[in-house]
């Protein structure tokens, strides 16, 4: 079975499909309690990716955020896996 981790999935307004981030596991354990809010206020917050790095979200621009399990995903930014993205 593939290795799981935690993500956030934005849908962003007036794009179609949906951004997939992963997640530093403790990042995505604080996220869990505060989306809502980020979400209600517009807030925009820096987080912890799983590769180390960071992940800016205007959650302005968000029309719906949730954080789930999931498989390994090279796709997603921030994934160990990738190996590229906003690292320097």
């Amino acid at each position: 079975m593939p290795d799981t981790r935690p993500g956030l999935v934005l849908h962003l307004a007036g794009v179609s499909q949906p951004l997939h981030i992963a997640l530093d596991q403790s990042e995505a354990d604080t996220l869990r309690d505060v989306l809502a809010d980020l979400m209600a206020n517009g807030e925009t917050k820096a987080l912890a990716t799983a590769d180390g790095g960071s992940f800016a979200v205007n959650f302005a621009h968000v029309a719906t955020a949730h954080v789930e399990t999931t498989r390994s995903d090279a796709n997603a930014y921030g994934a160990p896996a990738r190996g590229t993205g906003f690292r320097n």
